[in-house]
């Protein structure tokens, strides 16, 4: 069958199966829940499942959580059918780039055509970015999902004069997912009313009735934060606000000023989608240069663009940089990257191409396997810590020691995730109020924990397993502590 007979569906199969296929291959690798700072998310979830702590929840070294909660509200269901464990924690991950890469498959057949809008999908599914975050506890795949929709459904209201209503609806979910940036990314492409007017001076600005609007935004949005804000107190606004939105954005609490490293989100959107990126950017001298002769195309491509420059422009001028905050502008370059696909078949033949595309999945998904299946550097040392810390929870389990009596300090997120416990860490402090009250303390600690713990004169520390046990060829230690 050629490429250009394939029907809607076939392309709908297609997409899904790939994503599909993916996120098995990343799914049935080595646990590394250790890395890319999932672990945090891991303890909001079962400080959530297991302590009950819906509005606010903290990880296992007594933090609250740092970004709104509907990524871990998102992942309760699955926790409540598969019990709180890798697979639960990822099926969000899994299900919002597969909706991303739907979404953008429809959006680009509508606006650009049908090949155009399959090959955006499969921009977004087999790109690196992508690959990795499908399979994560973290909550930029939903983030970038809700910003798309939100996006699209603005487009149409300039379009129409309605939706408006399901913009700040959706947008005011986003923001419990990672903030108000939500908001300011959705509506981003708006911007190209301006670039418009300029060649067509009949363009129509977006018209909305904006109070009802903002009353859906902060009705939803507000809901939580106050409610978390009475429960939590101080420190929500602290984390939230100073150290997350101020710190992250100015640098107050890092080593970095705003504006410090300004092409490097640029060359992360370059580096870091490869090779669709490629066509991305040429793609981006094209509007430019050639802009599209029909009014709508012309319109919607003028939208993407403004979409990602002006978040390109945010996420240079801030000072914390990481390649993943970029996931909410690639399905706007996927789309334009689509249509470029497309031309550049259409010069080089679709035997060739296609030839190409089939080399590029199948090297994705090869590299996939291989690199998360055989991890290398950081990434497996956490692997191999994330394995030890299971072995470590099933030794304690065979031991008969009470879990629910074992404190921590120092210890793993994932040890405590497979004992099935939520203990926050001891602090030297509550370490001492707990021995004012009881006589002695049974605490899993590792090495540098345990440092720390024999500085103090005061402590009688007891090893509660012989140097013999097989606990010692992991990080892990019980030890039992008493005032002297």
């Amino acid at each position: 069958m050629q490429i250009d007979q394939m029907k809607t569906w076939h392309w709908w199969l297609l997409i899904t199966l790939l994503a599909t296929l993916i996120f098995t291959v990343r799914a049935l690798g080595p646990v590394d829940l250790e890395g890319w700072a999932q672990h945090r998310n891991v303890g909001y979830v079962m400080d959530m499942m297991w302590q009950g702590s819906w509005l606010a929840q903290y990880d296992i070294q007594g933090r609250i959580l740092s970004k709104p909660p509907l990524h871990t509200w998102s992942i309760a269901p699955f926790a409540a059918v598969f019990g709180v464990d890798r697979l639960a924690m990822i099926l969000p991950a899994f299900l919002s780039v597969l909706v991303l890469s739907w979404l953008v498959f429809f959006e680009g057949r509508r606006r650009f055509g049908l090949l155009a809008g399959a090959f955006a999908a499969l921009a977004v599914v087999l790109s690196p970015m992508m690959l990795k975050h499908i399979a994560l506890v973290r909550s930029d795949p939903m983030f970038a999902l809700g910003i798309t929709a939100a996006a699209f459904i603005a487009y149409h209201a300039w379009e129409t004069g309605r939706g408006w209503t399901w913009f700040w609806v959706i947008t005011g979910l986003v923001t419990l997912i990672k903030g108000p940036l939500g908001l300011v990314l959705a509506a981003a492409g708006l911007l190209a009313y301006f670039w418009e007017k300029r060649t067509d001076s009949t363009t129509q600005p977006p018209r909305m009735k904006l109070w009802p609007g903002l009353l859906w935004f902060f009705g939803i949005s507000l809901s939580w934060f106050l409610l978390a804000l009475w429960q939590q107190g101080y420190e929500l606004i602290d984390k939230m606000f100073f150290d997350e939105l101020i710190g992250q954005a100015a640098g107050t609490r890092k080593s970095s000023i705003p504006g410090e490293n300004l092409p490097k989100p640029t060359l992360f959107l370059l580096l870091r989608f490869l090779p669709f990126s490629l066509f991305f950017f040429y793609g981006l001298w094209r509007v430019f240069r050639r802009p599209a002769a029909d009014p709508a195309e012309r319109r919607f491509e003028r939208f993407l663009v403004a979409w990602v420059l002006t978040g390109l422009l945010i996420f240079s001028l801030a000072a914390h940089h990481r390649a993943d905050l970029l996931l909410p502008l690639w399905p706007a370059c996927a789309l334009i990257a689509g249509r470029e696909m497309l031309r550049f078949m259409h010069r080089i033949g679709q035997i060739q191409f296609v030839s190409g595309l089939v080399v590029v999945a199948l090297l994705v998904i090869g590299g996939s396997y291989n690199h998360y299946h055989h991890p290398t550097g950081k990434r497996a040392e956490n692997v191999a810590y994330a394995a030890q810390m299971q072995i470590a929870a099933e030794i304690i389990q065979a031991e008969a020691i009470d879990v629910q009596q074992l404190q921590h300090m120092g210890t793993a997120t994932l040890l405590q995730m497979y004992l099935g416990t939520f203990h926050p860490w001891l602090d030297m402090n509550s370490l001492r109020q707990m021995l004012d009250s009881q006589p002695v303390v049974m605490l899993a600690v590792e090495p540098w924990a345990l440092e720390l713990l024999e500085q103090e004169a005061e402590l009688q520390i007891s090893p509660l397993l012989s140097d013999q046990h097989p606990l010692t060829q992991t990080p892990v230690s019980i030890i039992n502590v008493s005032l002297r």
